[in-house]
């Protein structure tokens, strides 16, 4: 049911994983919708324990849609669900965000001490598995602070600050994102150019050359466009039955569409 808009759909998928030997679960599920007659992006995020009917696996939390049949399986799964059209996907695991990350010569973020604490052990995980110093890389504590690629990735993976851990968890991931994104566009077309060159190489997608180059034609205007975040489960369209999160399916679908369209 999408309108006349002129959107772009494209899922980040973050996947937790230390080797390249399963596709791995996907902690991190963002719908990038670029809506060109708007001028915005949106991001939604769909949280891990969302309840969804994969198909030809069965009902289960969304973010086993990816361990069973990798980045493909999981668009089909969000597009069945949630009657929209994903136009692309990328896909990082932790290495790929750590070049991301390090491709636009890090991001500002405000840490809290306690996520600081938090983030030391993933950061020291991330160090002995890429052979890199933890001494360089880990937090003497909050603040506003420059990121880099490891202590990034190691804040969007901390779900142990905050009240709800997984939604916590999908704002944080939003905010990287987004710093990503506002320091590009500091640096300009050339920097975004140069760090998408640079990241390639370490993400999986289903983009052709010619997807690429006409993301790259559409940057300059792109780059002026306003963020709007969200996450599905929506407040009050859900309810938990178990550890899953079931939501509303008429209510979550219509607000959705009308949000992105």
């Amino acid at each position: 049911s999408r309108s006349a808009s002129r959107v772009d759909n494209i899922l980040l998928i973050g996947v937790d994983r230390r080797d390249k030997s399963w596709y791995g679960n996907s902690d991190a599920m963002i719908l990038v919708s670029v809506n060109y007659d708007r001028g915005t992006i949106y991001m939604t995020s769909f949280l891990r324990d969302l309840s969804a009917d994969i198909p030809g696996i069965g009902v289960k939390k969304l973010n086993a849609a990816c361990a069973h049949g990798g980045p493909r399986l999981l668009v089909k799964t969000i597009e069945s669900n949630y009657g929209i059209k994903i136009d692309n996907y990328v896909s990082v695991d932790f290495e790929a965000m750590i070049h991301v990350v390090d491709a636009v010569g890090g991001i500002d973020m405000e840490v809290t001490d306690d996520e600081a604490e938090v983030c030391n052990p993933y950061v020291q995980e991330m160090c002995s598995l890429y052979g890199e110093n933890y001494e360089a890389h880990r937090f003497s504590g909050g603040g506003q602070l420059h990121l880099d690629g490891f202590r990034a990735v190691a804040f969007a993976r901390n779900r142990y600050t905050g009240t709800t851990h997984d939604f916590g968890r999908a704002d944080r991931q939003r905010r990287v994102l987004t710093a990503i994104f506002d320091t590009a566009r500091a640096g300009g077309l050339m920097t975004l150019n140069n760090a998408a060159q640079a990241v390639l190489p370490y993400v999986t997608h289903n983009m052709d050359e010619g997807t690429v180059l006409s993301y790259m034609a559409k940057l300059a205007s792109i780059m002026n466009f306003s963020i709007e975040q969200s996450y599905i489960p929506y407040d009050d369209m859900f309810h938990y039955e178990g550890e899953m999160m079931v939501p509303d399916m008429s209510d979550t679908i219509n607000r959705l569409h009308s949000t992105i369209y």
